[in-house]
């Protein structure tokens, strides 16, 4: 299932019509809801806030998560809009909203069945290239994270034809809630197509999740292992935040640029089976294939001139209980990595190292990193991110790979992230990242992947792991 951003794949053109959620009366009939946020909420709203006063701009921030899946046959209006609804009603956090106050967070709430969807049809597109300015800016302007709601729905149909898009708020949903949601999304149409009850399991509350983490994470203090394991961390950079740094990329060149859209690719790094034949080497040598990734993107860091100290942040999920694993929500913390590639002279060597690594950084993610930093008293922010998923036990997962979904992402303005997400789909490996668009970090970052996908291929090429014939 391709990761990609909004812009680098047309959408075909037919006629567009976008489905706003809205509520009878607005928020004078929702419930005040006593339960608080989670950490990455908050820090989402009061940076979007920040973001108000200091540009006067209204909009998402280009901070979202969106969906297009496509469907082989001719929509049904009312099967959309039920799908649509069923979806609302299903999770609990697109019918939530928090508020800023000066007294804190406040959120208020509405019950399933309170959110109908307004149909507004924008008109018949002849070419992709329009369709697509059309659909980025729309969802740029509709997921702004301090207005209820922070997402929105659009179709694009044809004769024969027809794809569903969605595009939502970071605050809302992660990369993972996406690719469990066009599942969903598929069987919710198809049931209300087929006029039967979807068959879907239940799912529990982001919101009720919300609460929980928040109740633990304000619990901590100094002593939590989490906090000492960032504060080890932050001590042995001189309390800053890994970034991408070779020989000709200084930290934060180009910031005083003018903003522009960062760079973006996205490609298929192995097919299946060399992705089986990598992770069979990753596998002798004890560790999975996170591991592996891992450590070819510290191999490729010191062939650029990175050095030999490889340093990035890592989501880690926080679905710890059943109830969540089906969630709408965002249920990610991070983690510190840290390789030393100092003496290396095999791969298996450093997958051994890689993989200590992993399991010890895992303590790291154990409470959100807001309440970490206020804890050190820390104001930086991740700036070099790898993100590792496995999407192949998703529901429906082959066929959203072979083009049936993808997961959409905003594009960025930042003149000194870099975030690279590596995925294990039924198809093989696929690799998505953003980038400074110029500057000496445009071409180090370009070269490093390059050299990332090199090293890769050619040790899975030395392997000898062959798929057994039945």
């Amino acid at each position: 299932m391709k990761f990609i951003q909004m812009m680098d794949q047309p959408v075909d053109p037919g006629g567009l019509v976008e489905w706003s959620p809205h509520t009878l009366g607005g928020f004078a009939n929702w419930n005040s809801d006593p339960r608080p946020t989670s950490h990455n909420h908050e820090l989402h709203l009061r940076g979007a806030l920040e973001y108000r006063w200091r540009t006067q701009r209204e909009g998402g921030r280009e901070s979202w998560l969106g969906l297009a899946i496509e469907f082989d046959e001719p929509m049904s209006v009312p099967a959309i809009r039920t799908a649509l609804t069923r979806w609302i009603d299903r999770h609990e956090v697109l019918r939530s909203h928090v508020i800023i106050k000066n007294t804190g967070m406040a959120r208020l709430s509405t019950p399933p069945g309170s959110v109908a969807l307004k149909m507004g049809r924008v008109r018949w597109y002849a070419e992709a290239g329009p369709l697509l300015d059309q659909l980025a800016g729309t969802f740029d302007r509709a997921t702004a994270p301090l207005q209820w709601p922070a997402y929105l729905f659009a179709t694009v149909a044809r004769e024969r034809t027809f794809t569903l898009l969605f595009a939502g708020d970071h605050s809302l949903l992660d990369g993972y809630s996406l690719i469990l949601a066009q599942h969903e999304l598929v069987e919710l149409y198809r049931a209300a197509r087929e006029r039967r009850e979807p068959e879907l399991p239940p799912v529990g509350s982001y919101v009720d999740f919300s609460a929980e983490e928040r109740r633990v994470a304000d619990a901590a203090d100094r002593e939590h292992p989490a906090v000492v394991a960032w504060d080890n961390y932050l001590l042995a950079t001189d309390r800053q935040m890994p970034r991408f740094a070779t020989s000709g990329s200084a930290p934060g060149e180009g910031a005083d640029a003018p903003p522009q859209p960062q760079s973006s690719v996205t490609m298929e790094l192995l097919d299946d089976d060399a992705a089986n034949r990598f992770t069979a080497v990753c596998s002798a040598a004890g560790g999975n294939l996170f591991a592996g990734i891992l450590s070819a993107l510290a191999l490729a860091y010191r062939e650029v001139g990175g050095g030999e100290e490889f340093r990035c942040i890592t989501p880690r999920h926080t679905r710890s209980e059943g109830r969540w694993l089906g969630a709408l929500g965002w249920f990610v913390a991070v983690s510190p990595l840290y390789l030393d590639t100092t003496g290396v002279v095999s791969f298996d060597q450093l997958i051994g190292r890689a993989t200590a690594e992993l399991r010890q950084a895992r303590v790291a993610a154990g409470i959100p990193f807001l309440r970490v930093a206020g804890l050190l008293g820390y104001e930086g922010e991740p700036k070099f991110v790898v993100s590792f998923i496995d999407t192949r036990h998703a529901p429906n997962a082959a066929e959203a790979d072979a083009g049936g979904a993808r997961v959409l992402r905003s594009h960025s303005y930042s003149t000194d992230e870099v975030f690279i997400w590596v995925n294990r789909t039924p198809s093989g490996v696929r690799i998505s990242a953003r980038f400074p668009a110029s500057g000496p970090a445009h071409g180090e970052v370009s070269r490093f992947l390059v050299t990332f996908g090199d090293i890769v291929r050619g040790i899975g090429d030395q392997s000898t792991f062959a798929p057994h014939n039945t």
